[in-house]
C-alpha cells in the first residue's frame, strides 16, 4: 500500500514536504512551546538498518507485549522502547562454537536521543529461523528478563529464572521436542517446582 506523507504550513496551506512511500515511518519534531524538546512518532516497524540487520519491530514486539502483560516480573518494561533487529548475514561455522543466539544492549544516549529506544534486542536469523513458535517466545522472555526495573541490565540470575527452566528445561533454546508455550493462558508460571532455582543457569551459554 503506497503512502503519501505530507507536511503543510497550516497558515497558509503551502506544501513544505510531500514523501510517497510504501513502508513504516519514524517521524521526529519538536515544538517551541515544549522548549524544543524532541518528540518521536515510531511507526517504522520493519526495513534495513546498516549493512547486515533488519528491522523486526513487527514481528518481535507483538510478542514482547503479550509476554509484559501477562508475566509481573517484566511489567516495567515499555516494548515500544525496545528496537528488534535481527542479523540476516551471520552463519555459524565449525570454529564458531557455542555462542549467542539473542542479545539486549542499552542503546547510547545519542541513539535514544534521536530515536527514541532506550534498548536494542538483536537475534541472529541463523538460529530463530532454525526454531519453533514456543522456542521464539521463550528467547524474546529470555532477553526482557535482561532489562531491570531501575533500568539497566540485568545478569543470568539463578534463583530468579528458576521459573523458566523448570517449566521449558536448560535445553529449552536448542531442544527439538515441544516445549510449552509461555504465552498460552493455559500456562501456570507461578506453581513451579523451587528446587529448579538449583540448577545451573550457565548451562544456558548460548542465549545471551
Amino acid at each position: 500500500m503506497e503512502k503519501i506523507l505530507k507536511i503543510i504550513n497550516k497558515n497558509t496551506g503551502e506544501k513544505l514536504e510531500e514523501v510517497e512511500f510504501d513502508g513504516g515511518y519514524n517521524i521526529i519534531f519538536n515544538n517551541r512551546t515544549d522548549q524544543g524538546n524532541l518528540q518521536r512518532i515510531r511507526k517504522l516497524d520493519n526495513g534495513r538498518f546498516g549493512d547486515r540487520h533488519w528491522i523486526k519491530n513487527y514481528y518481535y514486539r507483538p510478542i514482547a507485549e503479550k509476554l509484559i502483560e501477562k508475566f509481573t516480573e517484566i511489567r516495567h518494561i515499555n516494548s515500544h522502547r525496545i528496537l528488534f533487529i535481527e542479523d540476516i548475514d551471520w552463519e555459524e561455522k565449525p570454529t564458531t562454537g557455542r555462542t549467542w543466539m539473542a542479545r539486549t544492549k542499552i542503546a547510547n544516549k545519542e541513539f535514544t536521543d534521536m530515536t527514541g529506544y532506550d534498548y536494542i534486542i538483536e537475534f541472529r536469523e541463523f538460529y530463530t529461523e532454525r526454531m519453533q513458535k514456543e522456542q521464539i517466545i521463550a528467547l524474546v522472555y529470555h532477553e526482557l528478563r535482561h532489562i531491570g526495573i531501575d533500568g539497566k541490565l540485568v545478569k543470568h540470575d539463578v534463583e530468579d529464572w528458576g521459573n523458566m527452566v523448570a517449566t521449558l528445561g536448560v535445553d529449552w533454546a536448542t531442544t527439538l521436542g515441544d516445549i510449552p508455550d509461555l504465552i498460552d493462558e493455559l500456562e501456570d508460571w507461578e506453581e513451579l517446582d523451587s528446587a529448579a532455582k538449583q540448577l545451573n543457569m550457565f548451562r544456558l551459554r548460548a542465549v545471551k
